[in-house]
């Protein structure tokens, strides 16, 4: 049994090593990792993909930023807010332009180390919706060879290899 729990921790291994390469999560950008404050700002141009948290800023109004996919009158609002800050956004690839204004800075969160030797970072996003998946699955290296590994993993192997 402990041989197919290594098994089966070398295939969630492989699998989200292959999800990651895919996704193309991990790769570095010369997009720049901080905005300096008020403005429209072009996803892939200006600013990475990934979590951002701003600063906040002092005033006495409130922050607004806002999320977009496409441009001009056809451009589309993702995801907006007008409240006080500090904030945390995630902006994905699929984002035209990231638009802020009285937020003060913003910083992206710096990719997490993979645990998979060889590998690279795990950006931060990535990592965050990867541990919120994981977490209710209680699926994980942590897992393999464990007794809730024992009875959960060879039933997702099973699953898996069953029908083709």
């Amino acid at each position: 049994m402990e041989n197919r729990n290594k098994i089966a921790g070398a295939v969630l291994s492989a699998v989200a090593a292959v999800g990651i390469a895919v996704t193309g999560a991990g790769s570095a950008s010369a997009s720049p990792t901080y905005l300096p404050g008020d403005g429209t700002y072009v996803v892939g141009r200006d600013m990475q993909p990934g979590l951002w948290t701003s600063t906040g800023d002092t005033s006495e109004f409130p922050c607004y930023w806002e999320r977009t996919r496409g441009s001009g009158r056809y451009a589309e609002i993702i995801e907006n807010e007008l409240d006080r800050g500090p904030w945390t956004v995630e902006v994905t690839w699929s984002d035209t332009s990231f638009t802020t204004h009285r937020c003060g800075a913003w910083v992206r969160a710096a990719p997490v180390a993979n645990p998979i030797p060889g590998l690279p970072p795990i950006e931060a996003a990535d990592f965050k919706h990867m541990v919120e998946f994981a977490a209710p699955l209680a699926v994980g290296s942590a897992v393999v060879g464990s007794s809730m590994g024992s009875s959960l993993l060879p039933a997702l192997m099973m699953g898996g290899m069953s029908g083709s």
